[in-house]
């Protein structure tokens, strides 16, 4: 087995850092009204739908929904969020980032202080003629992608996240956030150094058929995704990584604790495909 980084890791990281707990996660009926409102809908018309996961508020044709193990939100006019609009898309970044930011701060649900844009990405129809040829392709919104930092430093995962969809009327047709709130500093801890990350993630994928071949490599505080518990906000090494054995690749990833010191397991799912077939010559 042979591993090869296509990136590494920063070569400098804090001595230390804080940990933080996270305060639990709300979802009451009164929380995912008064969000409605923040969102600039009355909170009064309203349907509430409670399920095993996720509360959500209806009026008219806008959902929220606020999720119960995370408090993950996610904001919809469901009339324009994903559908073809009548006007081609022509914002340009600057403009979809302006009005996306104005959203967010209108709206008063994340701390500003904690955001840094990250990128912007286009959600794209395309059509063709019944022998697929003749292709249009049009922009249909702007995802504007904020990622979090905490002590100036990046917050990793598939958390510590808000992206906000702006259409092509700079209408902000969709929100969809994992941002969980920081309640207290639980403790200060040495941060183990990057060499040692790499040597424990060596160990970690020593056993694994095939070469490896690592995509991205960061450090910074780890949140988890919009299924799952967290208590605490503490920082990690994250390593995602592709393994090829014969025709059969594999995306993993694989988180370590960077401080001397942790306070929970950092639980993160195998959230990608688990196996891609190369193409075959035909013969």
């Amino acid at each position: 087995m042979a591993i090869k980084y296509a990136v590494e890791l920063p070569r400098e990281v804090p001595a230390s850092l804080n940990v933080y707990r996270l305060a639990p996660p709300q979802s009451t009926t009164k929380y995912v009204t008064t969000l409605s409102q923040r969102f600039g809908l009355t909170g009064k018309l309203r349907e509430i739908v409670s399920s095993k996961d996720w509360t959500t508020y209806f009026e008219g044709r806008f959902r929220v929904s606020v999720h119960r193990n995370s408090g993950a939100v996610f904001y919809v006019n469901r009339d324009k969020y994903g559908m073809e609009p009548e006007k081609d898309f022509s914002l340009k970044p600057e403009q979809s980032e302006k009005v996306a930011q104005a959203f967010l701060e209108r709206s008063q649900f994340l701390p500003m202080k904690e955001m840094r844009l990250h990128k912007i990405t286009h959600l794209r129809s395309a059509t063709s003629d019944l022998k697929g040829r003749d292709k249009v392709e049009r922009l249909v919104d702007a995802g504007v992608i904020f990622r979090r930092l905490v002590d100036d430093t990046p917050v990793q995962g598939p958390g510590g996240y808000a992206m906000v969809h702006v259409d092509p009327e700079a209408e902000v047709v969709g929100l969809r956030s994992v941002w969980r709130t920081i309640l207290q500093s639980e403790a200060k801890v040495k941060i183990t150094p990057a060499g040692a990350a790499v040597e424990t993630f060596e160990k970690l994928v020593s056993k694994i058929k095939g070469d490896i071949t690592v995509t991205a490599a960061n450090f910074g505080y780890f949140e988890q995704s919009d299924m799952d518990k967290q208590v605490y906000l503490e920082p990690a090494y994250v390593f995602i990584y592709t393994a090829q054995n014969g025709e059969v690749a594999h995306k993993s990833i694989e988180v370590i604790s960077a401080g001397l010191q942790t306070f929970a397991k950092l639980k993160v799912g195998k959230r990608f495909p688990a196996a891609v077939q190369k193409k075959r010559a035909a013969g």
